[in-house]
């Protein structure tokens, strides 16, 4: 017909002898089209935050760091604390306790009031941005 395409029909059996060398050297060719996609080949289970960050879920509670008092620590204002409240700490550890003035304060176990901790931080989520996190504006 005038002024339409037509297309010819393909031989697949031609076609995948074509590409197929296993018929004639004993040895087997996969041919790829398109790009590969990374996340096919990905193995192992996703990265959740929870899990790295958190030991005891129905324990652990975040707290957003005001202040500039902590940078020795290296813990700055708008960072983001993970709490853990049954875990025990140790020297070494940073730790939240209440204040008789009833705020909350941050120090490390042994300069704190061992009758007023209130859980020992497990993590601290430091953003890069100079926006605090959070902040949907």
């Amino acid at each position: 017909m005038e002024g339409e395409s037509a297309m010819d029909p393909v031989d697949t059996d031609e076609a995948a002898r074509a590409y197929s060398a296993s018929a004639h050297t004993g040895t087997s060719v996969q041919v790829h089209s398109g790009f590969p996609n990374p996340a096919a080949e990905r193995t192992g289970a996703p990265l959740s935050l929870d899990k790295l960050l958190v030991r005891h879920p129905s324990s652990t509670y975040f707290f957003r760091i005001r202040g500039h008092n902590w940078h020795r620590y290296g813990v700055f204002d708008g960072d983001l604390a993970i709490i853990d409240r049954a875990l025990t700490p140790r020297e070494c550890e940073l730790v939240v306790w209440w204040q008789e003035s009833g705020e909350f304060a941050l120090s490390p176990f042994a300069r704190a009031e061992q009758q007023n901790i209130w859980g020992t931080i497990t993590a601290i989520v430091h953003p890069f941005s100079n926006e605090p996190m959070g902040n949907n504006q």
